[in-house]
């Protein structure tokens, strides 16, 4: 049981953009020993094309009026949110699809120009 404020309203995941938590590569878990096959550890990963193609093929599958309604949807629920983060997820709308991404940003700059 946290007897403490455990942090308050500051993010406890990383990464984030308000200088919270990061990963310390010169620490590791202490973990205790258990047999296992193959290969275990901490691993890094990037993010490839790839991690898009199902939501590609989804937006591509929908007629136009479902991908207005789909930007729509999402454009709104986006706008609420504070204007570094409306930023940081364009680059990966845009990788889903260049249209999708293009559409959602437009939307968005209508009521945030600076974005």
């Amino acid at each position: 049981m946290c007897t403490t404020d455990n942090g308050g309203r500051l993010p406890n995941y990383e990464p984030n953009t308000f200088g919270g938590p990061a990963q310390n590569p010169q620490s590791q878990e202490i973990a205790a020993q258990f047999r296992v096959e193959g290969f275990v550890g901490r691993h890094t990963y990037s993010i490839t094309d790839e991690d898009f193609d199902q939501p590609r093929a989804l937006y591509r599958l929908l007629s136009p009026e479902e991908q207005q309604d789909l930007v729509k949807n999402m454009a709104g629920s986006i706008a609420q949110a504070q204007p570094v983060f409306q930023r940081s997820i364009l680059p990966h709308l845009k990788r889903i699809d260049k249209d999708f991404g293009g559409r959602i940003e437009a939307v968005l700059k209508q009521t945030n120009p600076d974005l």
